[in-house]
C-alpha cells in the first residue's frame, strides 16, 4: 500500500506516522512524506534571502523527523518539502505518486469539533479521492480488530468506499460492524443483501437503526458495545459526514479522540 504522509513535525505528527509505519509494514508498502509551509505574504514580498532561510528550516525539521521516524522504520519511503497549503499538496501528491491511502494527526483534545472542522484534516478529507485514515491524539498503536462504519446512506450505491473498507478490514483480519440508520420515508433493507454480497469472506454484522436526533450518541453507544478500534463513515458534500461532525457534538462524542477514524469517499 502506498501511504501518503503529511506532516508538520509535531508530537502528533510523529503519533500519526507510527500508524503510517506500521500500515506500510503489514502490506508491504511505502510513504511519501510531505511538509508544506507558507509564506506569510506573497512571494514576491520577501526578499530571496528569508524565502531561502524558510526552506532551510523545513529541511532541517524532516531531517530530524526521519531520524525520528523514519530512518529506522524499515519502510521505504521518499520526502517532499514545498511551499504551499497542505491541503493543496496533498491533493497533487495522492494524484502524482498514485497513492493509496492518506494518514495524518490531529491536534489539539478539544473535540472533533475543533479538530475537524475548519482544519486541515477536514479540508484534506473533502479534496481528496482516496481515503483518509486520522489519528487523534493520545492513540496507540495497535490492530484493528474492530470496525464501526456508521451511515445514513444506501450502501447499493456505495460499493467503492464498502470495498475499499474490506481491503482495510482484511490488513488486520478485522471484523466490519455497519451501523445503517434510515429515516421514515424509506427503508434500505436492500442494503443488507448488497453488503453480504460483497464483504463476502470478511467477518461482518449489519444492524440499522431509525433517524435519531441525538446520533452521535447512538454511534459513540455502538462502538462501544463492538469495543471499536476505528470507526468509518463515508463521506458526501452536505450529508451524513458534515452532520456527524458538526458544531453541536455533544461533549461525549469528544471520546472518539482516542478511536481513529476511517474517511471513505462517494465516487465521483
Amino acid at each position: 500500500m502506498k501511504i501518503l504522509f503529511p506532516t508538520d513535525f509535531s508530537e502528533n505528527a510523529e503519533l500519526a506516522a507510527e500508524f503510517a509505519v506500521d500500515i506500510a509494514k503489514r502490506t508491504n508498502g511505502s510513504l511519501v512524506v510531505f511538509h508544506g509551509y507558507q509564506v506569510p505574504h506573497s512571494e514576491s514580498s520577501l526578499s530571496t534571502s528569508l524565502l531561502q532561510k524558510m526552506k532551510e528550516i523545513a529541511q532541517h525539521n524532516m531531517q530530524d523527523f526521519e531520524k525520528k521516524v523514519l530512518a529506522t522504520s524499515g519502510v521505504e519511503y521518499k520526502t517532499h518539502i514545498r511551499i504551499g497549503k497542505p491541503i493543496g499538496l496533498a491533493k497533487e501528491l495522492s494524484v502524482q505518486h498514485n497513492m493509496d491511502l492518506i494518514v495524518l494527526g490531529t491536534k489539539g483534545a478539544s473535540g472533533l469539533e475543533k479538530i475537524l472542522i475548519g482544519s486541515n484534516a477536514a479540508s484534506i478529507i473533502q479534496n481528496t479521492d482516496i481515503p483518509v485514515l486520522v489519528i487523534p491524539p493520545e492513540s496507540k498503536v495497535k490492530e484493528f480488530r474492530s470496525i464501526v462504519l456508521a451511515t445514513d446512506m444506501d450502501l447499493r450505491q456505495k460499493e467503492r468506499p464498502l470495498l475499499r473498507l474490506k481491503a482495510f478490514a482484511k490488513i488486520y483480519g478485522a471484523k466490519i460492524n455497519i451501523l445503517q440508520f434510515q429515516n421514515e420515508k424509506g427503508s434500505k433493507e436492500g442494503s443488507r443483501d448488497f453488503v453480504e454480497k460483497h464483504l463476502g469472506d470478511v467477518p461482518h454484522s449489519y444492524s440499522i437503526l431509525a433517524q435519531k436526533e441525538d446520533l452521535d450518541k447512538a454511534i459513540l453507544d455502538y462502538c462501544q458495545t463492538k469495543n471499536a478500534d476505528l470507526v468509518s463513515a463515508i463521506t458526501k458534500r452536505y450529508g451524513f459526514f458534515e452532520g456527524l461532525f458538526r458544531t453541536s457534538l455533544t461533549s461525549k462524542l469528544a471520546y472518539h479522540t482516542s478511536i481513529p477514524m476511517l474517511a471513505l469517499h462517494e465516487p465521483k
